[in-house]
Parts: C-alpha cells; sequence; structure tokens
C-alpha cells in the first residue's frame, strides 16, 4: 500500500535531513499515527505520501506507483485517491459547508465544470451522504465561517471523503482544538476508517489520542523512525526517545 525505501528528503543543502533514510511499507487497512516534536519530519513525511514533497534520495511507492516515476497528469490522478485533512481547515470561509465539500470532486472533473459549478446527481447524494455521516446535514447551507472549529474540521473530513479515497492522510487535524472535541474527531476518524476499509495516516502531537486510537504508531526524531510499533509495545523509554 505504502512503501519508503531509504527515503530523505534534504531541504536546504548542508541542512540536516528533514526525513533521514526512512523505511517503512504500511500495509492496507492499517490505522497509523505519526508522534514526534515540532520539526521532527511529520509533516514532511505525510507530503512525501500524497507527492507533494518529492524525495531527496528514495524510493516512495504508493497503491503500487512509484512517486518519482509518475508524470503530472498520472500523479494528479493518483491524489485523488488521497484524501487529505488539514490542520487549518483549508476551507474557503465565505462558501457554504455543501460548496466546500464538493471541492473535494475537483481533482476527479473537467476543469470547466469546477468553474461552472455544474455537479451530477450522483456527486450530489455523495456530498449529501458524507455531510450525514459528519453530522452536519442540517448545515449543509451555512457559510463555513459561522462555524465553530470541530464542525470545521467535519467539513475537511467530508471534503476528503467525498473523494472517495482508498488513502486518508491527516497532518495534525485536531491540534487545534479541544481534548473532547479532538476525541470526538478521533472516534469519526476511525468510524470512517472501518467502514470504508481505508489506509489511514495521521500525525498528531497528542500521545493519549495515539494510543487510543491508532493500530500502529511511529517516532520520528530529527527526520529517523525512533519507533515503529503498536500502542500496546511503546514503552515510557520509547516516548522519552521520541520527545526528547
Amino acid at each position: 500500500m505504502l512503501s519508503f525505501k531509504n527515503v530523505s528528503v534534504v531541504y536546504e543543502k548542508g541542512e540536516a535531513p528533514a526525513l533521514n533514510n526512512i523505511n517503512l511499507e504500511i500495509k492496507p487497512e492499517e490505522f497509523v499515527c505519526v508522534l514526534g516534536r515540532s520539526g521532527a519530519g511529520k509533516s514532511t513525511f505525510i507530503r512525501t505520501v500524497n507527492g507533494l514533497q518529492t524525495p531527496t534520495d528514495g524510493r516512495v511507492t504508493v497503491l503500487g506507483n512509484e512517486l518519482n516515476c509518475l508524470k503530472e497528469k498520472r500523479l494528479r490522478k493518483l491524489r485523488s485517491e488521497i484524501g487529505m485533512i488539514f490542520q487549518h481547515f483549508h476551507l474557503i470561509p465565505r462558501m457554504s459547508v455543501e460548496q466546500n465539500v464538493y471541492t473535494g470532486r475537483f481533482g476527479q472533473r473537467p476543469v470547466w465544470k469546477n468553474m461552472l459549478g455544474l455537479f451530477s446527481e450522483e456527486e450530489k447524494r455523495l456530498t449529501d451522504s458524507y455531510l450525514r455521516e459528519v453530522g452536519l446535514y442540517e448545515f449543509r447551507g451555512r457559510r463555513v465561517e459561522r462555524l465553530s472549529g470541530g464542525q470545521k474540521q467535519r467539513v475537511g473530513i467530508a471534503r476528503a471523503m467525498v473523494q472517495e479515497p482508498s488513502i486518508l492522510l491527516g497532518d495534525e487535524p485536531v491540534a487545534s482544538l479541544d481534548p473532547t472535541t479532538s476525541d470526538h474527531i478521533f472516534q469519526l476518524l476511525k468510524s470512517l476508517h472501518l467502514k470504508r476499509k481505508l489506509t489511514t495516516v495521521i500525525n498528531v502531537h497528542d500521545i493519549e489520542l495515539a494510543e487510543k486510537f491508532a493500530t500502529r504508531i511511529i517516532g520520528l526524531q530529527n527526520g529517523e523512525i525512533v519507533f515503529n510499533g503498536t500502542p500496546s509495545e511503546m514503552t515510557k523509554t520509547d516516548l522519552q526517545h521520541i520527545y526528547k
């Protein structure tokens, strides 16, 4: 499903690598949480999965495709199979909830349809379905700027899911939310993960959320993997190593 072979990422010559010789395989239907301090390489790791960051060295293979070898058109198509949830939502505030969710379909449609805002009955049905699943169907006509932080992230989740992805990625999706809301968002993500049989990889700063929801935890420190195992296998010593 996802494979990293000797992957390194260096942003500036002479700087320490953001990722350093990563070797890793993530199997279908795993729910993986990535832990690490700010600057440990978590965001770079996620960006290499969806092809937004090109490795300086090594190979990243996603859904049987080696990203380094893909032309831009094929890479865009592959990205349509990878849903992405962001820390700061990346929504359009003055557009409605429904309109923001529709944008999740843009990568799979002709540009002229996106510009004219033309959507099929099937796309409308799919959007309504996911709005119900995230608990926002009755808010579908409301402007996003009028929503709470937790509601905005639910819009972001529905937008990612309307792509009908095989892989779901999250880059600190609950970092700006309170603990109770964060737990609810993770419950929703885990429910969607199980129902849709997704492969899910999420960067998270909250150790308790990772231990509660992940089937596997990856710990990064200075761009290197320092832990790779199940929550039950992670010890206090492992955590100290990740966060030293």
